[in-house]
């Protein structure tokens, strides 16, 4: 009856600005030795979690109510429902094609169909916009664009290549990131990895992010299409600030953990496979105290995406070495905002900080004034961001190490992380954590086990 009016029930993954220039590589996947892992019977690990997850995840029927933000933005509203009917079953029916003798690609033309796959996507969006480009030139100059409009047919061959090499994409990146979790000790009881690492490429939904005005907090948020325009995104940000009064940000996600995981394939190849593993880790720390308990406070919630952030990037760029990827090349680029631009990461901290200060005084507009000078500051020093708000901050500030956030966090696992052998560990440590307190404790007895070995 109505599009998309699910309630905002899984973890989510944003597309930080300073990686805009991703969208455009020449990252290549190369073959390795290494031998692939064995995935007998994947098939009916898929469909069974997949039907739990969607048992959970997707709300009753009967509980589906419009909220005034949904209402404004409703034309673009994104469906989670429409999106799994539509997804999960082509997962499991290609995984059960693949159980025929003879249909299953080695891993070596696996990793050629994942680069292959890559130049397409890429080659298929700089169609896209070439095309979109000359028909809006044309429609300013008040052509006929009926009668000259660009032809889409490349575009669409390069789609039906998209289509078809896709599966086989997929499957190849899945088996690389459950053999390196494999050989952390990340397998079930019954030595299986559970839950499996399943994935559909494509651009994930955009989240409109809600706050109120006279704090930084994500109260709310719905997800929205893939290709809401720039305008359309302005639109209905103004339209929830002066019909509702609360800051509005539309966003961009790298990865959405449903299943199978959305993960964006416009990215380089390093990128895709830290995200996999990032979405991952919501997935399977869903079945620990850590993951049920991400949205039992605004704390909880950072610690998982931090933890999944480190770890996600340490398997990732595991896989990628194991794929033939060299960690050396563009590794600036790769590290901690922190470190990869300090600069940049000490002007927004600083600016997050003084808009607290003055709506904590409640100085409503003149914070958000500051926060539009501020990001006017940022393009003059070569730095895009659209906007600067309550909600944006109140977004990008859950992940501890972005330049938008102030928490401590960030500082702090890492120095977990220090404490053990390896990223498995890691991961299986703070699996059982359910609060703050429990990370505050956890992180105290691993400094004072640290302090006691120490000569």
């Amino acid at each position: 009856m109505y599009k998309a009016l699910e309630s905002l029930t899984l973890v989510y993954d944003n597309k930080m600005d300073m990686n805009a220039e991703e969208l455009t590589t020449d990252d290549t996947v190369t073959e390795t030795d290494a031998l692939r892992p064995r995935r007998r019977f994947r098939w009916w690990r898929k469909l069974l979690l997949g039907l739990i997850l969607l048992t959970l995840f997707i709300p009753r029927l009967d509980s589906f109510k419009i909220t005034p933000v949904e209402l404004i933005a409703f034309e673009h509203l994104f469906s989670l429902v429409e999106w799994e009917a539509a997804n999960f079953p082509r997962k499991w029916v290609h995984s059960l094609i693949n159980l025929v003798p003879g249909q299953k690609p080695t891993r070596e033309e696996r990793l050629e169909i994942v680069d292959e796959y890559l130049k397409v996507v890429r080659l298929a969006k700089k169609e896209e916009r070439r095309i979109e480009g000359a028909s809006q030139l044309l429609s300013f100059k008040g052509a006929d664009t009926s009668q000259v409009v660009p032809s889409d047919e490349y575009l669409r061959e390069l789609l039906a290549q998209k289509r078809k090499l896709q599966p086989e994409a997929e499957e190849s990146v899945e088996a690389e990131i459950a053999a390196v979790l494999a050989t952390l000790g990340l397998q079930s009881r019954i030595g299986v990895i559970w839950p499996p690492v399943d994935i559909r490429f494509g651009e994930p939904p955009t989240l409109l992010v809600i706050s109120p005005r006279d704090k930084i907090d994500m109260t709310g948020a719905v997800f929205l299409d893939p290709d809401i325009e720039p305008f359309e995104r302005d639109e209905v940000e103004k339209r929830v600030f002066e019909e509702v009064d609360y800051a509005a940000y539309v966003d961009d996600l790298a990865g959405l953990a449903t299943f199978p995981n959305m993960v964006n394939d416009l990215y380089t190849t390093r990128t895709i496979v830290r995200t996999v593993a990032h979405e991952w880790l919501h997935s399977y720390w869903f079945f620990h105290p850590f993951g049920r308990n991400y949205f039992a406070s605004d704390e909880m919630t950072t610690l998982n995406e931090t933890a999944a952030t480190l770890a996600g990037n340490e398997i990732g760029d595991i896989a990628f070495e194991r794929m033939g990827g060299d960690l050396s090349v563009n590794a600036r680029r790769y590290e901690a905002a922190h470190k990869s631009n300090p600069n940049f990461t000490k002007f927004m901290r600083e600016t997050r900080i003084e808009a607290e200060r003055l709506l904590e005084e409640g100085k409503v507009e003149e914070a958000e004034e500051y926060m539009r000078k501020r990001q006017w500051e940022l393009r003059l020093r070569g730095y895009y961001i659209r906007k600067l708000n309550q909600a944006y901050f109140a977004f990008r500030g859950r992940y501890a190490d972005s330049p938008a956030s102030t928490s401590p966090v960030g500082e702090q696992m890492r120095e977990l992380r220090s404490y053990v052998a390896d990223i498995g560990e890691f991961i299986a440590v703070i699996s059982d954590v359910s609060n703050p307190a429990e990370f505050e404790a956890l992180l105290g007895q691993m400094r004072a086990q640290n302090a006691s070995h120490q000569p």
